[in-house]
């Protein structure tokens, strides 16, 4: 079985999945993609789709991705499993931001590639000047297989470069339009030198000038198109069928079909992962060695845990088929699994190796999430861990500082996709707000603090005094030392006083965030024979600590960020500008990549910015650079606010203000 893996990828409203229908019809298959109610609302796709086709001893495998960035995670997981590239490019823009992105990414995984400027059917396409925003946009050679043919505004044919012949969808023949004949000449001239590189014999046929027979230029584009010497450029619009006929033939004859680098039993790997309402948790399994049949049983190599395989689907856009059995380089469903992860490797043995993953943006955009209503909140935790654990570009979790329940994704449409599918999946309805920042606070200055709890309501009473002392330790976390000489404090009652300690120190004495980097020795005390129990020490402890704490210089905490930018050139200074304006300190700058031709260069900037004024950064960068700017942040370390100012500023952001209040009697 011949098997080829084609991912569609470009800029949104490219046509990437009228594309992926029009292929799959071809070979008898009716299919929608984005089937989803979040897509169908949007117009544009959300995830990635799949669809599969099966022709006499052929199978064309096609993966359709979302066009926008904050939705590149399925871009990464398509690129991973596909033999062959196709960059849709729309005719009447060009080169848009998610083209440049999506080219990148075919460069970054090494992908053979094709280029589709499609919707040559629209009024205003303009091949020309779409190929040109190619040229001089996109990194690596380029030349064209075709070239279309308009009258007036309608796409009525094509010139094939390798035939030399044009080709009317009308089924009329004709030569070349006279106006072209130059253009096509001098494009046919730049194929050919790209294609001489790929074979010797075309190369001499090329330099003595001598006709190229089209049989030696088919194989040596498909030479070129596997060693990826340059990209070829065809032309389309999907409402015409006959505009896709040189692209088909190229996908069914010349693209890459998968090798198998192995055949020592069955391995695949997990590669995407979906919820389906009626189905359930599925995994998506590209195999690439041996084969796989219904009832085996496999080894979860990461976790060594066994599953077996209850059923086998082969998936069609929003359709699903079983099938008994599938082979190497195929893309199959398996539900009804116990645990699959993605990047999860699946074989028959477990001496098998583990396959190679992925390394996907981290989640940078951060939003509060809270339920609208008590039913709400009663599900909310647990569909939303099943939906993050779904991407990893999605992120569900608790904050330990703030308490509150945080989504992170690529941006603010990111999650509010997810939201949506939280209600129409789940029945669960949230709302996102910025969320509070993570503060934590700590102390300057060596002090002490000393409590006597005393109290007598008739009959056994409560007593216990504590002396405490508190210091800096910076970096170390929290130590507590027992000092105590003489026994004028019980071993007994020790741990009671570290016990009110560290209550006090997790609802700080500045503000109200959580305490770090502290030592704190009890060294002097008293008790009672009889009065004297762990209540009475804890009370003791908790006011000793406030009251040293309090005396001791108390300070807040920031979380400092290691914040990383790759960004054209044209808006480095904006973007320096945008990070010192954040408290951010540059540590260093550098070229990341360079276009050949001088054209295009990425640079990378790294800066320390305080998470405080990060929390809106997707949409600020988006907006300066018109989203080809991409970030990572890190967290990098908490750093002291030393400025009283500074410190009632922030806390005025949280609805905070500094706690000037003697402690009281707990």
């Amino acid at each position: 079985m011949e098997v080829r893996t084609i991912c569609l990828v470009g800029h949104a409203s490219s046509g990437k999945t009228a594309l992926a229908e029009a292929l799959l019809k071809r070979f008898g298959r009716d299919a929608k993609f984005d089937f989803t109610p979040e897509a169908k609302s949007r117009g544009h796709s959300v995830d990635l789709g799949v669809g599969s086709a099966v022709k006499s001893d052929k199978v064309l495998q096609i993966l359709d991705t979302p066009g926008f960035g904050e939705f590149v995670e399925d871009v990464y997981k398509g690129l991973f499993v596909a033999d062959l590239a196709v960059l849709v490019v729309n005719a009447e823009k060009g080169v848009e931001v998610h083209t440049e992105k999506t080219w990148d990414l075919t460069r970054k995984f090494k992908k053979p590639t094709l280029i589709l400027i499609n919707k040559m059917d629209l009024p205003n396409a303009d091949f020309a000047k779409a190929l040109d925003s190619l040229k001089t946009t996109l990194e690596g050679k380029l030349a064209c297989l075709e070239w279309p043919i308009r009258e007036g505004n309608a796409f009525v044919g094509y010139v094939d470069l390798v035939q030399n012949r044009a080709i009317y969808f009308d089924k009329r023949k004709g030569e070349i339009p006279g106006a072209l004949k130059e253009l096509i000449a001098a494009e046919r001239e730049r194929l050919l030198e790209f294609l001489a590189e790929a074979n010797d014999d075309l190369m001499v046929h090329f330099l003595e000038g001598q006709e190229i027979p089209e049989a030696e230029i088919r194989a040596a584009l498909k030479t070129a198109l596997e060693k990826r010497i340059f990209t070829p450029v065809l032309a389309s619009a999907v409402p015409i069928a006959a505009s896709l006929e040189t692209f088909v033939e190229l996908i069914e004859t010349t693209a890459p079909a998968f090798v198998p680098q192995h055949s020592d039993g069955f391995s695949g790997i997990v590669f995407n992962l979906h919820s389906d309402q009626y189905l359930g948790r599925l995994a998506f399994v590209k195999i690439e060695s041996g084969a796989l049949s219904e009832g085996d049983t496999l080894i979860n190599l990461q976790t060594g845990a066994q599953e077996r395989v209850k059923e086998i689907l082969r998936f069609v856009g929003d359709k699903a088929e079983k099938i008994p059995q599938a082979g190497p380089g195929e893309i199959v469903a398996l539900p009804k699994l116990n645990a699959a992860n993605l990047g999860d490797t699946f074989a028959h043995h477990a001496n098998a190796a583990k396959l190679a993953w992925i390394e996907f943006p981290k989640p940078v955009f951060a939003r509060a999430v809270t339920p609208e209503t008590q039913a709400d909140d009663e599900k909310m935790s647990t569909a939303l861990k099943e939906i993050a654990s779904l991407k990893a570009t999605l992120a569900f979790y608790r904050d330990h500082v703030t308490h509150e329940a945080i989504l992170a994704g690529l941006g603010d449409t990111h999650l509010q996709v997810f939201v949506e599918r939280l209600k129409n999946r789940y029945g669960v309805s949230v709302k996102l707000a910025r969320p509070h920042v993570p503060y934590q606070e700590t102390v300057l200055k060596v002090a002490q603090g000393q409590y006597k709890h005393k109290k007598q309501s008739g009959g056994r009473g409560q007593y216990g005094e504590a002396h405490l002392r508190v210091e800096p330790f910076p970096g170390r976390g929290y130590e507590f030392v027992d000092e105590i000489k003489g026994g004028v404090i019980p071993k007994e009652f020790i741990p009671a006083v570290e016990k009110g300690v560290l209550e006090a120190m997790s609802q700080g004495v500045l503000a109200g965030y959580p305490m770090t980097d502290v030592r704190v020795a009890v060294f002097y005390g008293s008790y009672h024979e009889v009065d004297s129990n762990e209540i009475s020490f804890k009370i003791a402890g908790w006011n000793a600590f406030r009251l040293a704490a309090q005396a001791a210089q108390p300070v807040l905490l920031e979380p400092i960020y290691k914040v990383t930018v790759w960004t054209p050139s044209e808006y480095t200074g904006d973007i320096i500008s945008s990070l010192n304006g954040k408290r951010g300190k540059i540590l260093g700058m550098g070229i990341e990549e360079e276009h050949e031709s001088g054209a295009k260069r990425i640079e990378k900037i790294e800066a320390e910015v305080p998470l405080a004024e990060m929390l809106d950064y997707a949409l600020e960068l988006k907006s300066i650079t018109q989203g080809r700017a991409t970030f990572q942040m890190d967290f990098a370390r908490y750093q002291m606010v030393t400025s009283e100012k500074l410190t009632e500023e922030l806390l005025k952001r949280e609805g905070r203000s500094v706690n000037k209040a003697p402690a009281e009697t707990k």
